[in-house]
């Protein structure tokens, strides 16, 4: 995997680290390298609010990793 570079969005995961089960007794869960690879057309998004509906729209991400990590201004 490469190391990130600024301004460039994020496309390579890696599953979480044994140790990352210790959130979930914050009421976290990391999500693995499947779920963030999701196609978003697979994904329900209804919740979304209108005004990230239409960020998604313009921005277009393919995976839902791409969705909650690559966010522009």
């Amino acid at each position: 995997m490469d190391p990130p570079r600024a301004g460039a969005p994020l496309t390579d995961f890696t599953s979480p680290p044994a140790w990352a089960d210790t959130f979930e007794l914050g009421g976290f869960r990391l999500l693995d390298v499947d779920e963030l690879s999701t196609p978003l057309a697979a994904a329900d998004i209804s919740e979304l609010a209108e005004a990230e509906l239409e960020q998604v729209r313009y921005w277009r991400p393919g995976t839902v990793g791409e969705l909650m990590f690559n966010w522009w201004d």
